[in-house]
C-alpha cells in the first residue's frame, strides 16, 4: 500500500544535488524509503557518513587568524614603544596605520561571511520552496485539504517574508554594527557604544518576535485545521459505512492507506529535517568558525594592545555573530514548522 502513495521526488532530488557537494553519501528518496520500510539502524551508519562528509568540507580559517594576530602583534608593539615617541607622535600614526589596516582585513572578512550567510539563506529557502509542496501533498492524504492548504499558505508567506526580512533588515544592521563600531573604536572614547547595543537588541527582539510567531501560527493551524479535516473525514466513513455489504470493506481499506499515509508523512518529515539541516550545516560550522577566530584574538590580545584594538576585535566578533545568527534564526523557524507539521498531523 505505501507504494501506491510514492510520490515523485525528482525535482527535490535536483535541488538537493544542486545545494549538496557530489561527494554527498545519500540521497533524499533512498533515505525516505529505508524509514518507510522500519530501517532505523541505517540511519546512524548515514549520519556517520554525514559527519565524515562534513569533517571533510569544512577547515578552519587559519590563515585569515594568522594575518589578524600579526597586525594584532604589530599594534602591541607600537603601544609598547609610545614612551620613546611620545614626542612626535611617531607611535600613534604607527598605531593608527595598523588598526586602518587590520579594519580592511576584517573588512574583507566580513564580506566573505556576508556572502557565505546570503548563499545559506538562499539554499534555506530554496529548500524549502521544494519541500514545502510535497510534504503538503502527504499531509493532505493524511489529514485534509483544509490542513495542507493551511500550512502551506502560511509556510509560503512566513518564507518570503523572512527572505524579505533578512535581505532588507537583518543583513543591514549587521552591516551597520561593524562600520559603527569601526568608527567608534577610532576615538579616545567610544561614542557609539549605545547605539550598538541598541542593534544587538533589535536582533533578539526580531528573533523572539518571528519564533513566538511562527509557534502562534502552528498552535492556531493545529487546533481549527485538523478538527475540520476530521469531521469531513468521520462524516465520509459514516456515510460509506450504511452501504450493505460494503462499509466494513471501505472502512477497513480507509484505515489501511491512512496508515501508509503517515508513514509516508512521517518519513519525509524526518528526512526534510535532516537535509534542512545539512543544506545549511557548513556555512554555519563557516560562520562559527570565523566567529570563534575573532573571540579567541580579543581574549589573548586584551593585556598587551590598547584598548581600542581589542574593542574593535570584540565588535567584529559581534558582527560575525549576528551572521550566524541570520542564518540560525532561518534554520529554527523552519525547522520548528516541520516539527510541528510532522507532530499535529500525526
Amino acid at each position: 500500500m505505501t507504494q501506491e502513495l510514492q510520490i515523485d521526488y525528482t525535482e527535490l532530488q535536483k535541488t538537493v544535488e544542486r545545494l549538496l557537494p557530489d561527494n554527498f553519501p545519500v540521497s533524499f528518496e533512498e533515505l525516505v524509503g529505508k524509514l518507510m520500510h522500519g530501517e532505523t539502524e541505517s540511519l546512524g551508519d548515514v549520519l556517520k557518513e554525514v559527519a565524515q562528509w562534513l569533517m571533510s568540507s569544512v577547515s578552519f580559517p587559519v590563515e585569515h587568524g594568522v594575518r589578524l594576530l600579526f597586525l594584532v602583534l604589530f599594534s602591541a608593539l607600537f603601544s609598547n614603544l609610545s614612551k620613546a615617541f611620545s614626542r612626535d607622535g611617531t607611535s600613534q600614526m604607527g598605531h593608527l596605520c595598523v588598526y586602518l589596516l587590520m579594519a580592511l582585513h576584517t573588512a574583507s572578512g566580513f564580506f566573505a561571511s556576508l556572502k557565505i550567510t546570503t548563499e545559506g539563506m538562499e539554499n534555506l529557502c530554496g529548500f524549502v520552496g521544494v519541500l514545502l509542496p510535497m510534504y503538503c501533498i502527504s499531509i493532505a492524504v493524511v489529514t485534509g485539504s483544509v490542513t495542507a492548504a493551511g500550512y502551506y499558505q502560511g509556510t509560503a508567506f512566513l518564507l518570503g517574508f523572512f527572505e524579505y526580512l533578512t535581505r532588507f533588515c537583518l543583513i543591514p544592521l549587521a552591516q551597520a554594527y561593524l562600520m559603527l563600531s569601526f568608527a567608534s573604536c577610532m576615538q579616545r572614547r567610544p561614542i557609539f557604544r549605545r547605539l550598538l547595543e541598541l542593534i544587538v537588541s533589535l536582533f533578539s527582539w526580531i528573533r523572539k518576535t518571528l519564533l513566538g510567531i511562527v509557534v502562534a501560527f502552528g498552535a492556531v493551524q493545529g487546533i481549527l485545521a485538523p478538527a475540520v479535516d476530521g469531521l469531513k473525514r468521520t462524516a465520509v466513513i459514516q456515510s460509506a459505512s450504511v452501504i450493505p455489504g460494503l462499509g466494513n470493506l471501505i472502512g477497513g481499506a480507509w484505515e489501511t492507506v491512512l496508515g501508509a499515509g503517515v508513514v509516508l508523512k512521517n518519513s519525509i518529515g524526518i528526512v526534510g529535517i535532516v537535509f534542512l539541516i545539512l543544506v545549511v550545516s557548513v556555512p554555519l560550522l563557516k560562520l562559527a568558525l570565523h566567529y570563534l577566530v575573532y573571540r579567541v584574538l580579543a581574549a589573548i590580545t586584551e593585556p598587551v594592545t590598547k584598548e581600542m584594538t581589542e574593542q574593535f576585535l570584540h565588535h567584529v566578533g559581534i558582527a560575525q555573530k549576528l551572521l550566524l545568527e541570520v542564518l540560525a534564526l532561518g534554520v529554527m523557524i523552519f525547522l520548528l514548522l516541520l516539527v510541528v507539521m510532522t507532530k499535529i498531523t500525526a
